[in-house]
């Protein structure tokens, strides 16, 4: 996929962006967007106490740990990411189940979907999470993290307060192909060359005013977003493994399919969104992307919240008012909860045997972003 592909604004920024050659790196008076950083907290308490890295609240680890959380965040990855790669039946029975992705992020053919709003659900979606977050450190009252806040700059590589992880190599892995771009999303000329890029192309008003905000989130998701989680990643020496194959129902108290070991609070890898938001970072980057959505608004004359089109979020804990109703929900001998139904349609996903490897690993050429 080229960036042409993404979107033509975005094509002609990538062409005038000094040949795609690495800015010298060093201190941060060479780069404006860094001394602009540099300004906004020397005047601003709270920026100043979200550039510190301040630990995330026990209360907000130990529930987004919970597996229920966890359960959610999969699922609404997994479903959208692969739907149209699961049979028909299969299908059927995830939406009565509720779990049916009304714009799916990849079309038939496996590529990106901008046009659909999908986009829109990824920054809603996510939204939501960090909503509920800010609920819970509002009851925290830590004053060193009184809610979310998003990185005003995606950390340079000289970034002590946030360093980069190294990359690693995974000999049991069945695909190797994304792990050869793992070194690439790590190093300082990639943040130079790709990362400085998308940081300017996701604030220039003139770009923001020519895309849908669905089409925004898209780009933001396959691009940066994606990046931003494997460039922090740290190895966790083991990943959790996909879930074991079902045993040809929809029981949830038929086999576990998802180890319970993996509920552990450590466990915070930011490659699999089983875990990736137990992680600090996750709140970070994912704070920095919610402010793209204000900067469409601005750009674009939006005001208020009424102006959301994909408002998808799945069965979320804490949200059921807001998920759709579905057939089986009707039934008295369906009346499950929330949990047992996620633990459906793990089963019915673990009969296909389909599952979104690398999920934030790009399955398209970095060289054309």
């Amino acid at each position: 996929m080229s960036a042409s592909d993404l979107h033509p604004q975005l094509h002609h920024m990538a062409t005038a962006a000094s040949g795609d050659q690495p800015h010298h790196t060093g201190s941060d008076h060479t780069h404006p967007e860094a001394h602009q950083h540099v300004a906004h907290t020397e005047e601003c308490p709270a920026c100043a106490a979200g550039r510190n890295d301040h630990p995330l609240p026990k209360e907000v680890i130990d529930m987004m740990a919970s597996r229920e959380h966890r359960m959610h965040h999969w699922l609404w990855h997994e479903v959208r990411n692969n739907w149209y790669q699961y049979p028909h039946d299969i299908q059927q029975k995830i939406d009565e189940l509720g779990w049916k992705p009304p714009r799916p992020v990849l079309d038939e053919g496996g590529n990106p979907n901008l046009e659909n709003d999908s986009g829109e659900d990824f920054l809603y979606m996510h939204r939501q999470m960090i909503g509920d977050v800010n609920a819970i450190l509002k009851q925290v009252g830590d004053p060193n993290y009184p809610r979310v806040q998003g990185w005003l700059v995606p950390p340079p590589p000289d970034d002590a307060s946030y360093p980069v992880p190294p990359a690693w190599f995974d000999p049991g892995g069945q695909d190797q192909a994304p792990f050869a771009n793992l070194d690439r999303i790590k190093s300082n000329i990639f943040y130079e060359k790709r990362f400085r890029f998308w940081q300017k192309a996701f604030i220039d008003p003139v770009f923001l005013r020519s895309v849908t905000l669905g089409k925004l989130g898209g780009i933001i998701e396959m691009t940066i977003h994606n990046a931003m989680h494997m460039r922090w990643a740290a190895s966790t020496g083991t990943v959790r493994p996909d879930p074991l194959q079902a045993t040809g129902d929809i029981d949830p108290t038929r086999g576990e399919v998802i180890g319970v070991e993996w509920d552990d609070p450590r466990y915070d890898f930011l490659g699999d969104t089983y875990s990736s938001h137990v992680n600090p970072i996750f709140w970070k980057l994912h704070g920095w992307i919610d402010d793209r959505v204000e900067g469409w608004k601005i750009a674009n004359g939006v005001f208020g919240n009424n102006f959301w089109k994909g408002t998808w979020i799945g069965k979320m804990p804490g949200h059921e008012e807001m998920a759709a109703p579905h057939a089986l929900h009707g039934m008295p001998e369906h009346a499950v909860s929330l949990m047992a139904e996620s633990q459906q349609v793990v089963n019915l996903i673990a009969q296909t045997g389909v599952f979104h490897h690398n999920p934030f690993m790009p399955s398209f050429s970095i060289e054309a972003w």
